[in-house]
């Protein structure tokens, strides 16, 4: 049986992730105080992706939270580098944690986001896949204008 894929692609920016576009996603429950990953709906004056969570490393150590593409609480000592169309989230190590770029098309804005993200369990939440993001676990892969 074919499994169907839920898609409310926007015409003006969107995100690559399980292998389809989405104009926002959401991984885990902002309000709990666990590992969660927002990629907001950008609206249309805007192209610039707002990317914020809560993430933890492999064995379930916080690490950092993110708003809106900032770094807030970094007990995991990573480092933000910004770079025209995107930016990177380092670990204290140098690796990359987490890598988000945007590339831009004649008719709108593609972001990909590419990492491996644990929750406080340490239990695997999204990984890279192909050329965007596979996401583990309790997910809302199409937020509409309205939420996120």
């Amino acid at each position: 049986m074919l499994k169907h894929k839920e898609s409310l692609i926007s015409a003006h920016h969107n995100y690559l992730v399980n292998d389809m576009l989405s104009p926002g996603f959401l991984l885990g429950d902002p309000e709990s105080g666990d590992f969660w990953f927002l990629a907001e709906v950008v609206p249309p004056a805007e192209n610039v992706p707002r990317i914020s969570g809560f993430i933890f490393d492999r064995q379930g150590e916080f690490l950092v939270e993110i708003q809106s593409g900032r770094l807030i609480q970094n007990p995991g000592a990573c480092t933000l580098q910004t770079f025209p169309g995107g930016f990177r989230v380092l670990y204290s190590s140098g690796e990359t944690l987490l890598n988000v770029v945007t590339q831009v098309f004649t008719n709108g804005y593609l972001t990909r986001i590419q990492g491996k993200l644990f929750d406080r369990s340490g239990k695997l939440r999204a990984e890279p896949s192909h050329e965007g993001i596979k996401v583990h676990g309790e997910a809302k892969l199409a937020l509409g204008k309205s939420e996120g």
